[in-house]
């Protein structure tokens, strides 16, 4: 029987080829016109929810977009 293993680095790219896009803090602050900071607020608030993948935060494009149509922005 052979297992088939997949190393860290290819599920990483399964996951986000199979998904939908995922942004950095700074793709989402220019998204949404504001500062870094700024998008580091509004998760510390409750306001953009955020996933962490190792140590850097990563959100997803569709929730950006959703924050714009709830804001009006």
């Amino acid at each position: 029987m052979k297992l088939n293993v997949i190393s860290f680095a290819e599920k990483q790219n399964m996951f986000f080829e199979n998904s939908e896009a995922w942004l950095s803090t700074k793709d989402v602050a220019k998204f949404l016109s504001i500062s870094e900071n700024a998008v580091r607020i509004m998760v510390c608030r409750g306001l953009l929810p955020c996933y962490k993948l190792k140590n850097r935060l990563r959100f997803k494009k569709s929730d950006c977009a959703a924050l714009v149509q709830k804001t009006g922005a």
